[in-house]
């Protein structure tokens, strides 16, 4: 059994509580123009090159089985030949060229998760799942959740929840910990901003309530797309009715713009570049408005403090 993913983040503090190992699945339903981790759109594994690293000795030419690689006055550039076998990476002596994906056993994972054991048990801490969407691939996750479980090690999963009832409610529920993202509450709205319905992620939600598992709700704020009053305080209202009591605490999580080099780096528009960030001040304002709607477990974070 293999699963694909882009990255494994040790010493993560973002993911659930804790020191965590946070493993990011490739692969992703939905289309948010604010996505923060553009390389788990895709289960497409993604070719870069580091033009710093590169010391033009011409291997990745000489060796590409396809003749995909023009280097030009212009720049380096991996044409619509390439077949992602990978060859131009095992002969980079330079490292210069980089995959951004890869297929890892089910024995490979547990061993690399396993190795901070003694992180985890001293701050109570654990492994997250997420992506891209982790229930994408759901058999895996299934599977190591098993494996970690058998460990006595915290499973975090975190989900858009846009995914079939039967394979949400079968794999979330061996997990200690769900992280829900709640992006846009009206249908039309989200179906316009994220390319999927939200009925089906706000129908994974409600049976939540049901599970008695502990969630976290993040909600994104992003100028332009979530941070309306309406949509927050509808957020809220969601919650407050279907949610509760297995809501431990909401995060609305203010917008930034560190992604961008992620987005520049596989070639890929960034919509959203040059939007501010979210004040401080607002970010209180929607804190408050959620308090009023009847949610009391809300913080902010990743504004720009002292405006």
């Amino acid at each position: 059994m293999t699963a694909r993913i882009f990255n494994i983040q040790t010493m993560s503090t973002e993911d659930g509580p804790g020191i965590r190992t946070s493993v990011f699945f490739k692969g992703c339903p939905l289309a948010c123009a604010w996505c923060q981790n553009p390389e788990g759109l895709t289960q497409e594994i993604h070719l870069v090159h580091d033009s710093i690293r590169c010391i033009g000795c011409g291997n990745c030419v000489d060796n590409c089985p396809q003749q995909a690689i023009e280097i030009s006055p212009e720049g380096f550039t991996f044409t619509s030949a390439c077949q992602k076998c990978l060859t131009c990476v095992k002969n980079c002596p330079s490292t210069a060229i980089r995959a951004i994906g890869e297929d890892i056993t089910l024995d490979d994972l547990k061993s690399k998760l396993l190795r901070d054991r003694p992180f985890y048990e001293n701050s109570g801490g654990g492994v997250t799942f997420t992506g891209g969407e982790s229930l994408l691939q759901p058999e895996f996750v299934s599977a190591i959740t098993d494996e970690m479980n058998k460990e006595g090690i915290h499973v975090c999963i975190d989900t858009s929840g846009y995914v079939k009832e039967e394979i949400f409610q079968r794999v979330i529920k061996k997990a200690s910990l769900i992280l829900y993202d709640l992006k846009i509450i009206d249908e039309e709205r989200h179906s316009f901003y994220t390319g999927v319905s939200n009925v089906p992620i706000l129908e994974n939600a409600k049976w939540l309530r049901t599970s008695g598992i502990p969630v976290w709700v993040r909600v994104a704020v992003i100028p332009g797309y979530t941070d309306d009053y309406a949509n927050i305080k509808g957020i809220a209202a969601f919650i407050r009715r279907h949610m509760l009591p297995v809501v431990e605490r909401i995060d609305l999580l203010g917008y930034n713009d560190l992604c961008l080099n992620d987005y520049r780096r596989i070639r890929m528009e960034y919509k959203l570049e040059g939007t501010p960030r979210v004040k401080e001040s607002e970010m209180m304002k929607l804190v408050e408005l959620m308090n009023s709607a009847g949610v009391d477990q809300v913080t902010a974070s990743n504004y720009r403090e002292g405006e």
